[in-house]
């Protein structure tokens, strides 16, 4: 009888602690890519919005560890059309 309810109190355990499905609320722990037209590309954590340059899955900042990445391509896209109004005033 015993070793039923031990074996029911370690199953209960096990799926609180390995459920895989997160708590409502709570983000996945993201970097977020910025890639540059003319300069290198920026990092930034997604926990405290810290910026830095070096690819990491950690965050320098806060020591977030990033469970994944996305990609932030507006400061790309504004560099370049800067690029083309300036090619356009040069005549090129």
């Amino acid at each position: 009888m015993y070793a039923v309810l031990w074996i029911i109190i370690g199953i209960a355990v096990l799926a609180a602690c390995c459920g895989g499905k997160r708590k409502s609320g709570t983000q996945r722990v993201i970097r977020i890519d910025h890639p540059h037209f003319f300069d290198a590309d920026e990092y930034e954590c997604s926990v405290c919005g810290a910026r830095f340059r070096k690819s990491s899955m950690v965050c320098p900042e806060c020591g977030a560890k990033f469970e994944g990445t996305a990609e932030d391509e507006t400061e790309f896209e504004e560099e370049m059309m800067e690029e083309e109004e300036w090619d356009e005033e040069e005549g090129l």
